[in-house]
This record gives C-alpha cells, sequence and structure tokens, in this order.
C-alpha cells in the first residue's frame, strides 16, 4: 500500500493531559532536523468556525460551497466537512506540501494515535488500534511503546521511523552499458568499497528501503539488496525511472545513478527537505540532474507517454508536472565515472 503524504498523527488524551505542549515540542524539534510541519486543533463540537453575521458568513448563506478569509500573514478556511475521512482529506489538500501534520484532539477519530496520560491514570483509548504510542511519566500499555514526556527527541525519533522514512524509498539505477569504460563502473572499487556501494551506505540512512534496478541481478547478489529489472526496456534513464516508480512500495522515490560516488548527504537532506507536494524535485547547476533526483509515482503515466511516443528526454516530463527546481553551485558532487581519467580523478579526490 502506497503511503500517502502527509501523514496525520493525532496527539490525544484527556484536558489538561499536557497534549498542547506535547504538539509544540514535536513540532520545534522536528522542524530543526529539516521536517515541514503542518498543525491542526481537532474540536468535537459542531460550531460554526467563522462568526454569523460576517462577510464569510454571509458567502456561505448566500449558496458558496465555502469560504476563505485571507489577511496579511494568513489565510482561513472554512470548509464543511460530514466525516472524519472528509475532514482529513481536507486537511491533507491544504498541506500537501508538509511531511507530517500534527492533530491536537479527535479522541474517536483518526487512524495514528499518541496519547498522553497524566501520571497516575490510565489511558482512555488503551483498547484503540489506532493508538501507536503513549506519553506518560509512569502509565504504560502493553504492546505498546511508551515514552516521558521530557523524551520528546526518542518520541520524534520514532514518528521519523515509522511515519517520515516510509514515505520515501530509493533506488539506483544500474542500468548502462559503460561502453566508454568497457567494464562496469558500478563495481569499481575505491578503497575497501565499490562506487555503487558507496552509493547505498550514503542513501540508506534516509529512506525506509533501497533496490538496485538492472537488467544484471546477478553482479549484484553479493550485496543482498533487492533488484527490479526495466518494465519497458531500451529507453536509457527513462527505463529505470519507470521501473524504479511502477516496482516502488512508496509514494516517492529517490533515484540515483550507481556511478556517482561523490554524492554528499547534505544534498540528500535537501531533497527530502524539498520533495512533499511536487512530482518531481530536481537539483540543477549548469544543467538538471535526473539521477540525483526524487520522484512521485504520480509520473508513472507521463513517463509511459513518452515511452509509448519514443520519446526518452527526462525534461520533457517537466512540462505536464509540477517540478521543484534545487538551483545549487555544487557541481562536484553529481560528477560520474564515465571515462578512466573520471575514475582516476575520483579515486585521488577521496584519497585525499
Amino acid at each position: 500500500m502506497i503511503l500517502k503524504t502527509p501523514p496525520i498523527i493525532s496527539i490525544v488524551g484527556r484536558k489538561r493531559a499536557g497534549k498542547t505542549s506535547l504538539v509544540t515540542a514535536m513540532i520545534s524539534l522536528l522542524t530543526s532536523r529539516g521536517y515541514r510541519m503542518g498543525a491542526v486543533r481537532h474540536s468535537p463540537h459542531a460550531h460554526p468556525a467563522d462568526s454569523a453575521g460576517t462577510d464569510t458568513e454571509k458567502f456561505r448563506e448566500a449558496g458558496a460551497r465555502g469560504s476563505a478569509l485571507m489577511s496579511a500573514n494568513e489565510t482561513d478556511l472554512f470548509l464543511p466537512s460530514a466525516n472524519w475521512e472528509k475532514k482529513a482529506a481536507l486537511v491533507k489538500h491544504a498541506f500537501y506540501d508538509c511531511h507530517l501534520v500534527l492533530m491536537e484532539g479527535g479522541l474517536k477519530n483518526g487512524r495514528h494515535k499518541i496519547e498522553v496520560v497524566p501520571e497516575g491514570e490510565s489511558p482512555v483509548c488503551e483498547e484503540d488500534s489506532a493508538l501507536i504510542a503513549v506519553v506518560s511519566a509512569g502509565t504504560s500499555v502493553k504492546n505498546i511503546p511508551c515514552f516521558t514526556p521530557d523524551d520528546i527527541a526518542k518520541i520524534c525519533d520514532f514518528v521519523e521511523e515509522c511515519y517520515l522514512k516510509p514515505a520515501i524509498s530509493a533506488a539506483v539505477l544500474s542500468g548502462g552499458r559503460s561502453s566508454r569504460l568497457g567494464r562496469n563502473k558500478a563495481l569499481l572499487g575505491i578503497h575497501d568499497d565499490t562506487i555503487i556501494e558507496r552509493v547505498l551506505k550514503t542513501v540508506s540512512p534516509f529512506v525506509s528501503s533501497v533496490k538496485i534496478i538492472t537488467n544484471t541481478p546477478d553482479e549484484y547478489q553479493y550485496l543482498n539488496i533487492e533488484t527490479a529489472p526495466d518494465i519497458r526496456p531500451g529507453c536509457g534513464p527513462i527505463s529505470g525511472i519507470h521501473a524504479a516508480l511502477s516496482t516502488s512500495a512508496t509514494e516517492y522515490v529517490l533515484v540515483l545513478s550507481c556511478d556517482m560516488p561523490l554524492i554528499i548527504p547534505e544534498n540528500i537532506r535537501l531533497l527530502i527537505t524539498e520533495y512533499p507536494g511536487s512530482d518531481i524535485t530536481i537539483f540543477k547547476h549548469k544543467s538538471f540532474e535526473p539521477l540525483y533526483a526524487i520522484y512521485r509515482r504520480t509520473c508513472i503515466d507521463a513517463l509511459e507517454d513518452l515511452i509509448d511516443h519514443g520519446e526518452y528526454r527526462i525534461i520533457d516530463l517537466f512540462p505536464s508536472l509540477n517540478v521543484r527546481v534545487l538551483r545549487t553551485e555544487d557541481e562536484e558532487s553529481f560528477r560520474s565515472v564515465n571515462t578512466e581519467q573520471d575514475y582516476d580523478y575520483i579515486v585521488k579526490k577521496l584519497s585525499d
């Protein structure tokens, strides 16, 4: 099942349990880690979001489906919603470019809940299958992760591992013929690793899983990593991107070439910070870097349309998709190995 972004986690509990303090602390820490956060205050009471007599209320009375109030610093939306799923869909739409939404309140609704339990009391949601964790100074629940209120870092670690990293996987493309080099460049050695091993080690900490897109899987069997072949072979890198997205269990896929041993964690973190809501998140210095980019599964139809028409330039995807371009002066980390001179240069650079 594809995990749709952004996930919504409800922070629930009795009145004055400390929900607001927890939400505020989590937002602060996760934001410092590079994640974009949305926040919602859920109320169980049925009441108008805007007061009677205002212009926005008059618009709704006249028949508008919803209304909005735009001020100099924010926009407030007033949209009717009949059930929890519709409310959640509206929230996801409003926060489409966030990694995560924290919703304070909503004891009876929501698929993922963290309950804040005052010391000496029992959890309200103890029997709720949607309960994913408990925050309490002295209360625990069997088979449910439990954290103390001052364990904000561990709570955020838990959320990051379970709800943020699973939104994105990685695919390393190793389908080129290495014709200029005359041998498989992915398996060239650099110190104690091959080039592809360096790529895998760099990207793995940031994603839920990594696979290799290759039509020669036996060459990579020693790595004990999942492989997948091109589904529409013979189209160059676009075949690999298509296979990566088509076989992915996640909505977003970080696509990397197997021959870029100078990739750095800072650039991967930047991509992951910026990808929510875009179909393609891609670096550009003098040119685009399509094999160091994040693609969404929404690209599949456009990829297949290009392949069907014999058009294999990745840049031809751009007009029909939402593309976020990250400009950078860091040309060096995109350097790939295509010739013996490239290989010698990179070996020397990594030996300095």
